[in-house]
């Protein structure tokens, strides 16, 4: 993260030098992180936080809706309506790790199979436009990197979904009636259980979702981070020893038929 900063700096720098002077990426993002932000729905499944100064003075534009290769892009308004420049960001989805190839990005969200991978420029966007644009796109930049890491899902409506305090999963039809959730304290994770197992014998444990603000989730023998919003990684984790030991025929069953879709359940994530 800190390189790619590093070389969007540069090459925003380069953008202000080439439009009549420039202004130090670390005093201008130090100042933007004072204004007040508003809530837009940038896409029908995301939210961002746009910085108040904002306000009028950028183009969003999409294509593709929510499949993937679809993208949203960001540039100042005066610049993009003069020369067709001015290019801030973009959001990308990605259901694979294809972005990886991409010269400047960072995967900002991941829910429901799909990553969301912010672009940056990395080349002037300047070259061309009037001052009065140039000082727009210089009144924008310093919340440039920042502002893709805001992205928050929208809210999921719908039949058999799984509502948690702050995520919520899409669960098969079949699982209704036969699964048991334990929460751990103020919520730190949220543990899947088939039910007749879970009343048998204690165990019968399919998966769980914890929250991290760090990488320590590695650690873990078996996991998968599933989701990632506001700066939070959702992490899967599954069982590395035998569930349905001591369990009756029925329940051995139940689990097994649940056990097959919990990749798919935990993948299912978003808000």
């Amino acid at each position: 993260m800190r390189i790619i900063r590093s070389i969007l700096a540069a090459v925003i720098t380069l953008s202000l030098v080439a439009g009549y002077g420039s202004v130090p990426m670390e005093k201008t993002v130090s100042a933007a992180g004072k204004n007040k932000n508003t809530t837009i729905k940038a896409a029908p499944d995301y939210t961002l936080k746009i910085p108040a100064g904002w306000k009028n003075n950028y183009v969003m534009k999409s294509r593709g809706g929510k499949k993937h290769g679809s993208y949203v892009f960001f540039s100042a308004k005066k610049i993009y309506k003069e020369t067709g420049d001015g290019f801030l960001f973009s959001i990308w989805r990605y259901k694979g790790d294809s972005y990886t190839d991409m010269p400047m990005y960072e995967l900002v969200g991941r829910w429901n199979g799909m990553n969301y991978v912010a672009m940056f420029p990395t080349e002037i966007q300047t070259i061309g436009a009037t001052k009065a644009a140039i000082k727009q796109y210089n009144k924008l930049t310093p919340a440039v990197y920042d502002t893709p890491y805001t992205i928050m899902p929208v809210k999921r409506t719908g039949k058999n979904v799984y509502h948690a305090k702050d995520f919520s999963l899409k669960l098969p039809s079949f699982w209704k009636g036969n699964y048991k959730v334990v929460k751990g304290k103020k919520n730190s994770f949220v543990a899947f259980y088939a039910r007749e197992c879970y009343d048998e014998t204690g165990e019968g444990f399919l998966f769980s979702i914890s929250k991290y603000k760090d990488d320590s989730y590695k650690e873990l023998p078996s996991y998968e981070r599933v989701g990632i919003w506001n700066g939070v990684s959702y992490v899967a984790e599954f069982p590395t020893d035998v569930q349905i030991m001591g369990a009756s025929k029925k329940a051995a069953k139940q689990y097994q038929k649940l056990n097959k879709s919990v990749i798919k359940v935990a993948r299912s994530i978003a808000r």
